[in-house]
């Protein structure tokens, strides 16, 4: 789809120039930071020099006193605990930073359940409900779910169950009840609302630890874990989880990556081997590791994704990721032949603000990667439905101009059930109520946005040749990681008058001034038949047989 693209206004040279003095910044550097919000040089030193020491405390949380507590008197009783996990990556994540710290602290009686998408739904149901019984928990712990189970909750309780919620999902009209920590509860005080849901568990564990600490529970024969071992998890869920990578994310996941560089476990290992990965960053756990990390919970059993993580041995990690590799192979055929009927069926509904797909053979598990690719290229909320009998479930994808979970809100008396963020959500429904929920939620977008919105990129300057420099690159480098809330800074640049190289019939390539490539990606065909005029592009360096060169990476074109 055509994309708007939007040049950043730089501020005047006398706001920037206390950062370019104060911390020694390029200008364009110091624009960007201005305009994401760090105007001071008080600003800039705390996004830049990121410190554990950053991280709040988790007693801001609310109820995470009571949940700390909880914890401890299982510990110290000998109570059977079982984790209840989110089957996505953030829930696995989540789930085995908790088994892990656990373990960690003395307990024996532990054990976790990852609900399978298709037989149990998505977290606390009924169905889920009725397995952790099975289990004979004494005190269940939720990752990464729960927030709106008030039902099954009171049902856990009834049979003596202890239960606590740790979430971080937006809170719908009926809410637990019990011990709830999650930062948008209503009740909640707590200042960064972004956190993942691995975020919540990790400070769930930060608090007990803490506790633990001051009461001597630590000993040689028992030593007191350092939870930076466990940034790793807290990176790959954050990331995975497309919340923003600022604040104490931004912390979690820059530890986070450190750790999986420096001394992998070796599920992370395995990942890296499998993907020829030499470094690890933001990107590599958005675009390689979080998808093989969701294969077996989209198709199968998310329960295979804590066994990696947990894997002690490298062998044994290989083994996993290659069935998990196998996994997400089907998963890309599944998603290839649901793509082409999504998309026949969203051309016969161009007139709509909005698009509510559904047929009788697209996968539950892969509804949500659909509808991600729809708004891809039609810049418009997307609700993508499976069908299993009578009844429907759904993932929506929605734009920044409109959240889709109000969206679903105003469709509430129609839904079984919902849940879900400003971006991304969840629901369900029967079949017999599809076409008026496709009317109410056609409906809702409409009044939001009366004239659809073109997406826009977001350029932060133009360059020319006396602007590039490994200086500029070295700094841009420092801005990482790069994800959500913190998008990899795009320039725009004039294509070069004389002719690209083609590489493998597939690429293009341009070499400036002898030493900078512009390099484009699966463009060779485009190119050859309509040159473009300017490039957006980003910057970083290319490193080969230990020469570093600066190089830009076609993002966007423009004829």
């Amino acid at each position: 789809m055509f994309k708007e693209w939007v040049q950043a206004t730089p501020p005047p040279a006398w706001v920037l120039e206390p950062l370019v003095r104060e911390c020694g910044l390029h200008p364009l550097v110091a624009g960007i930071l201005h305009r994401r919000g760090y105007e001071t040089p008080e600003d800039v030193h705390r996004f830049l020099q990121v410190k554990l020491a950053g991280l709040r405390n988790p007693f801001e949380l609310r109820h995470m006193a009571e949940a700390v507590q909880i914890v401890i008197d299982a510990l110290k009783s000998a109570r059977r605990i079982v984790i209840l996990g989110d089957y996505d990556v953030d829930g696995i994540t989540g789930t085995t930073l908790l088994l892990e710290f656990f373990e960690a602290c003395g307990c024996k009686n532990l054990d976790f359940f990852i609900p399978n998408r298709l037989e149990h739904g998505y977290g606390l149901t009924a169905k889920s409900a009725e397995v952790l019984l099975s289990m004979n928990p004494e005190v269940v712990i939720t990752v990464d779910n729960g927030i709106t189970a008030a039902a099954e909750v009171e049902q856990l309780q009834a049979s003596g169950i202890t239960t606590v919620i740790t979430d971080h999902h937006l809170p719908g009209a009926e809410l637990s009840g019990g011990i709830v920590v999650n930062p948008n509860h209503p009740e909640c005080p707590y200042p960064f609302k972004k956190l993942s849901g691995c975020g919540v568990a990790l400070k769930l564990a930060l608090g007990v630890r803490k506790v633990l600490r001051e009461q001597g529970w630590w000993t040689t024969d028992r030593p007191e874990p350092n939870l930076l071992d466990s940034m790793d998890l807290a990176a790959l869920g954050t990331i995975a989880d497309v919340v923003p990578l600022v604040d104490e994310n931004r912390i979690m996941v820059q530890f986070g990556l450190q750790v999986m560089n420096s001394k992998p476990r070796p599920g992370v290992t395995a990942m890296r081997s499998l993907r020829k990965t030499d470094k690890v960053v933001a990107r590599t756990v958005g675009f390689q590791f979080a998808p093989l990390l969701n294969a077996s919970g989209r198709l199968k059993d998310a329960s295979l994704g804590v066994e990696l993580l947990r894997c002690q041995d490298d062998e044994s990690a290989r083994i996993i990721v290659a069935e998990l590799n196998r996994t997400n192979e089907e998963r890309r055929s599944v998603e290839a032949e649901m793509r082409e009927a999504a998309f026949r069926i969203a051309a016969t509904q161009r007139d709509r603000h909005s698009f509510v797909i559904t047929h009788p053979e697209f996968h539950e598990g892969v509804n949500g990667i659909v509808a991600a690719r729809l708004v891809d290229r039609y810049h418009k909320p997307t609700i993508i439905l499976s069908q299993n009998g009578d009844s429907l479930k759904g993932s929506a994808r929605s734009i920044p101009e409109l959240h889709v979970k109000q969206a679903l809100e105003s469709c509430a008396d129609l839904l079984d059930r919902f849940g879900g963020h400003a971006a991304a959500a969840g629901c369900s429904l029967s079949l017999a109520r599809l076409d008026e929920f496709s009317a109410r939620f056609e409906a809702f977008c409409r009044a939001t946005l009366p004239e659809l919105p073109t997406p826009k990129l977001e350029i932060e300057g133009a360059l020319d040749d006396s602007a590039i420099s490994d200086q500029l690159v070295e700094q841009l480098e420092w801005l990482q990681p790069f994800g959500e809330g913190n998008p990899e800074p795009f320039f725009v640049v004039q294509a070069p008058d004389h002719e690209f190289q083609t590489m493998k019939e597939r690429h293009v390539k341009w070499k400036l001034n002898g030493s900078v490539d512009i390099i484009g990606w699966n463009l060779a065909e485009a190119f050859e038949q309509q040159p473009p005029s300017q490039l957006a592009v980003t910057l970083g360096f290319n490193e080969y047989r230990g020469r570093r060169s600066v190089q830009m990476l076609i993002q966007e074109v423009q004829a």
